[in-house]
């Protein structure tokens, strides 16, 4: 009976059900999860978002509390939600600011330039057809002409491309004004999923569900502080780089290198394909510089940055960050690289307690973090 997790039977009964149906009709079940998801994607949005920003409006809570003890715990959480998220409007307004009129500049720089772009383009190609003697050339003609002929394909499948941003970014902003909510009523959402918790499982369940939930959430919070740290580094870093080698653009491609770096390990050259075709655009050589510039970066980040700057704040050794990463891409791909580290430090973290429970001993201090947990 100790180990017994629901307290109902019946609970398990529909649990058991639920599975057989996944196994008889995965393809139904499928379909349904599928249209569940899409429903409440707004909602899964806001919680994201309300997620990665939990930790900025638990320190402001905590600034304010400091500031004045006679205000409730009521104004100070709505003072502390409205603070971070005009906080959080004004940097991404602030980047906006910064990308948008360098990006009209660049824009209106290769329009007056096109012709002369286009003269030393024709010039280069006929200079590689002379040189070319293994049929380079001859082959990015016949690519050239296969797009031509689907370029109906290509543009139809640009105009669902597009329509798909759209909703999406509806729901975006159905998320972000549903985060503010979940943010500003955080404390009763917590009391009626640890009352539901409480009524649906045994002591040692709830007890159980509440230790692993503290730190899957901690985790998971310090895994995106360090992403973020790291994304910010990296971008510094490269717009520093890119001013010493008198790089074009350098503020603009740096912003962009820095947003993409939040996808761990690729998320840079991601950016470096918009970046070195920007600079192609100036001159061809200073676009093959940049590429060897940022392979260096990213060797140098992932080896030594990433590593030391994500693992610290997960307490997980940088061996482990490089392995996780490594079998998450193999797994999943970018989703599995974006999971594969949070998840290795919870696996770690289990491990450790498991590890120090047989001992005998309970200071594995990975459990002694969450106190930042919604």
């Amino acid at each position: 009976m100790g180990k017994r997790i629901f307290k109902r039977p019946a609970l398990l009964v529909v649990f058991v059900i639920i599975v057989l149906i996944i196994i008889i009709k995965p393809a139904a079940a499928l379909t349904l999860l599928k249209n569940i998801l899409h429903i409440l994607s707004p909602v899964f949005i806001g919680m994201a978002i309300a997620f990665v920003m939990n930790r900025p409006v638990f320190r402001l809570e905590k600034i304010f509390s400091s500031l004045s003890k006679t205000a409730s715990k009521k104004l100070i959480t709505s003072l502390a939600v409205f603070t971070g998220y005009f906080i959080l409007i004004g940097l991404i307004t602030g980047i906006i600011c910064i990308i948008v009129p360098q990006l009209i500049k660049s824009i209106r720089f290769l329009i007056s330039n096109f012709d002369l772009y286009y003269d030393n383009l024709l010039q280069r190609i006929n200079t590689l057809e002379k040189r070319d003697t293994i049929g380079i050339i001859d082959s990015l003609t016949g690519l050239v002409s296969s797009l031509n002929e689907n370029i109906p394909v290509i543009a139809e499948k640009i105009y669902a491309k597009t329509s798909n941003f759209i909703g999406l970014l509806i729901n975006f902003i159905i998320g972000f004004i549903i985060s503010i909510y979940i943010l500003a009523d955080k404390q009763g959402i917590k009391k009626a999923v640890m009352e539901l918790t409480r009524a649906v499982t045994t002591s040692a369940g709830f007890e159980r569900s509440g230790r692993y939930y503290r730190l899957v959430f901690d985790t998971f919070t310090r895994f995106v502080s360090g992403q973020v740290t790291e994304s910010l580094i990296l971008g510094i870093l490269c717009f520093l780089g890119m001013k010493l080698l008198r790089f074009d653009y350098a503020l603009l491609i740096s912003t962009l290198i820095g947003i993409t770096a939040v996808i761990p390990v690729v998320g840079a050259f991601i950016g470096t394909i918009p970046a070195a075709f920007l600079l192609f655009l100036v001159d061809p050589m200073q676009a093959v510089w940049f590429v060897v510039f940022i392979i260096i970066l990213q060797q140098l980040e992932n080896n030594l940055i990433y590593p030391r700057v994500v693992g610290k704040s997960l307490g997980l050794p940088s061996i482990l960050v490089l392995v996780s990463i490594l079998i998450g891409a193999g797994i999943g791909g970018i989703t599995g690289i974006l999971l594969g580290v949070p998840l290795a430090a919870v696996l770690y973290a289990v491990i450790c307690d498991y590890v120090h429970t047989k001992n005998g001993t309970d200071d594995c201090m990975l459990w002694q973090r969450g106190d930042e947990v919604v």
